[in-house]
Order: C-alpha cells, then structure tokens, then sequence
C-alpha cells in the first residue's frame, strides 16, 4: 500500500477532546510520515495561564489517543480509524468546567489533503467533572485541520495553522452543540541550532448552543515562542498578549500568558520513510 503523509498536530489532538478545556488550541506537531495502515498515537501536555479574565488561573492539559488504522485506500488518502483516548485538564482556581476527566472510545473518518485533515467522527465518552457531575453518552463531531509552511522545514519562513470543530462533545452538557475555531500565523524570525524563534499573532471563536459563559467567547493577540522539533518530539514555550470577551456576560480583559507545550507521536505498525 502506498505511503501517504500523516498530518498530525496539537490541534488537531486538541480537536479529538475538544471538551477537555475551553481555551485555545495548542501548538501543532508537523510532518510525521508513516504507512497508511497501522497503529498511530499522540500524546501531548499543555500548561499555562490562557484566559486573560480567568485572572492568574493556570491550568495543565494533558491527552493520549491510541488509534487503529483498519481501512485506508490505496492512494492512503481516506483512512477508517478506531481508536481510544484519555484527556485529563486541572486548574489552580478550580473551575468545574477546567477540572475533569474523559476516557473515549470511538471512531474516525479521515480525508487527507495535502496540507490537512478532514474527519467525521462517533466516540461512546464517559466525562466526570470533579467538582460536581459526571455522565456518559455519545458524541459525534466532524473537525478539520490544516497546516502550511511546517517549521521542520528550514527553507520554510511562514508557519501557520487553522483548525474547526462542531458537535455535542460534552456528555455532561447534554444537548449543547459546541462550536470552535483557531487560526495562527507566524514568521521564522530566527534559526539556532536545534530551535527557532517565531513570533505570531492568533485568534480563537467558541461557541455553544446552551450559552454558557466560558462557550461563546473570542480570544486574540499575538506573542512570540520558541519551537524545538526534534524526531517525533516537538516543544513549544512562549508568551503572548491576549485579550478575551465573552459574547453573553459581556466581560473583556486582556493580559500577558505564558505557555509550555510538549507532544509526542508514534506509530506501532507503520514504516518509517522520513520527515
């Protein structure tokens, strides 16, 4: 079967747990490539304190995704993926929303482009919010991603990437149709040996169809990290000027964040073929 390129990203793994927080998408992992059938995974944390008006709350993500490639066509282009999944966030202030765990198991088809990555998904999700409620059910949602100008690429100087999702991704929040979006762009200011130094601007838009509060909202601004891609490990760490308002209760702050992002991704079964 012919190899094809398998895109994956903090945002897209971001996308797979959509629920887990209600804050921006983290940092993309770029330009794994592997067989089209095999058993691919990612794992990623990420830490920081992201919402200028949920003042000096920090938080910590983290998320692991155990997929099993059963079908793909031959071009490699349309996978049917199975697959397992835990994410876990805490935060410092304890926020029902940002303080829970979700175990799923589901289902995914993915359409490749060259740049990115279509998928419909089902996943049967268990959520326990540890300060108040847990439920189960499923869920359903169709995401996509794409990214340009990897960063792994040193003739590359335009890095960038945007994602969207929708879908009932909250068991605890029955019925509510959650809707997100993310889009950053940066530009290689500086190339040292092992990382590189990018400054960027971004936004983020959440909504649902429940209005809560911490759902509807729009982030942006810009900032400046670090990126440290090194095999299947990439790292980010950073500070940004963002500023947040919420559509329904009307707040507006803005202020300085700061972030640390780790991923990780593999692949069981597949060959390698390079980056």
């Amino acid at each position: 079967m012919k190899n094809r390129i398998f895109l994956t990203s903090f945002a897209v793994l971001a996308l797979a747990v959509c629920s887990i927080a209600q804050e921006r998408a983290a940092p993309a992992l770029q330009g794994s490539v592997v067989d089209s059938v095999g058993l691919p995974g990612q794992a990623w944390i990420a830490m920081g304190n992201l919402s200028p008006i949920e003042h000096n709350n920090g938080y910590v993500q983290s998320y692991f995704e155990q997929n099993a490639a059963i079908f793909a066509t031959d071009s490699g282009s349309i996978t049917l993926s199975p697959y397992v999944s835990l994410g876990l966030v805490f935060d410092t202030k304890g926020y029902n929303w940002n303080n829970k765990i979700e175990p799923r198991a589901g289902v995914k088809l993915n359409k490749f482009f060259r740049n990115g990555v279509i998928s419909v998904g089902s996943a049967y999700s268990y959520e326990e919010r540890f300060k108040s409620l847990n439920s189960s059910g499923l869920t359903v949602f169709i995401q996509d991603w794409f990214g340009w100008q990897s960063i792994s690429e040193k003739s590359n100087r335009f890095p960038g990437s945007s994602w969207a999702a929708v879908g009932n991704l909250s068991p605890v929040e029955h019925g509510n149709i959650i809707g997100q979006g993310y889009l950053s762009q940066g530009i290689v200011a500086k190339r040292f040996d092992r990382m590189t130094l990018v400054p960027y601007a971004e936004t983020s838009v959440y909504r649902d169809s429940k209005g809560f509060d911490w759902g509807n909202k729009v982030l942006y601004g810009s900032g400046v990290k670090v990126v440290i891609p090194r095999d299947d490990l990439y790292t980010e760490v950073g500070a940004a000027y963002l500023r947040e308002n919420r559509f329904h209760s009307g707040q507006s702050a803005g202020g300085l964040t700061v972030f640390a992002n780790f991923s990780f991704g593999w692949n069981l079964l597949g060959r390698r073929v390079g980056r």
